[in-house]
């Protein structure tokens, strides 16, 4: 029987708004496959994001278990964590989150630079060309399209091939054109690799790309399946 490579139990997460409690997410239960892709839908405010950073370890939970790859995400102090994510995850993010002050190839070599990769730059320009920027490589985030950033976005993220790819919104600032390149992009590079896809998403578009869709809905998660 295949081990899965995400496992949620019982997840809870709530917060405090003055003396009012929001429980976001409630006794949630979730389990995927590898290699499988996997979209969470749901309205504003459901908890979409806030349970793609309880996943990534960007946030913390009060109550429950996710385990990533048989690895107790809550038993881990943040340097275990943060090493843990360089090595098993891949974080595409809305918006973009590169730093200004490095070019596109310095952005991508950033996780291979955490865990002293010593041939970062070669592993980093292939990333690159795999994302079709082979020729900007020495363009700051100021010279360059919301496409193309992000872009380089994806192409750090896959550059440490994760077991697991994670997207938030990965095409919500984009337009439509853009969206769609960068979607191929996305489910290209995830087949390749051969990693888990988690996506975050408002677009029913995207999400009939998956081959499971999730809906978060008070707090529970409730599938459709995509024969």
């Amino acid at each position: 029987m295949e081990q899965n490579i995400i496992e949620i139990e019982k997840l809870n997460k709530f917060f405090m708004q003055g003396s009012r409690e929001l429980h976001i997410l409630k006794d949630l239960n979730l389990e995927v496959k590898p290699n499988q892709s996997v979209a969470i839908l749901g309205e504003s405010g459901s908890g979409k994001t806030t349970l793609l950073s309880l996943l990534t370890g960007l946030d913390r939970f009060q109550m429950g278990d996710i385990k990533i790859d048989d690895v107790s995400i809550k038993n881990l102090n943040e340097k275990e964590l943060s090493q843990f994510r360089t090595d098993s995850m891949g974080i595409i993010f809305q918006q973009f989150h590169l730093f200004n002050h490095l070019n596109a190839l310095e952005n991508i070599m950033l996780p291979l630079q955490v865990t002293n990769k010593k041939n970062a730059e070669d592993l980093s320009r292939e990333a690159l060309d795999s994302v079709g920027l082979k020729d900007r490589w020495n363009h700051y985030p100021s010279q360059l399209s919301g496409g193309e950033c992000q872009r380089v976005g994806i192409a750090r993220a896959i550059v440490t091939k994760p077991k697991i790819l994670f997207a938030d919104e990965p095409t919500g600032s984009l337009d439509e054109d853009t969206g769609k390149k960068i979607t191929d992009i996305i489910f290209k590079l995830a087949k390749d690799i051969k990693t888990t896809l988690v996506l975050v998403t408002h677009s029913k578009v995207l999400s009939e790309r998956c081959e499971r869709v999730l809906y978060l809905k008070n707090g529970q998660i409730q599938e459709k399946v995509i024969n």
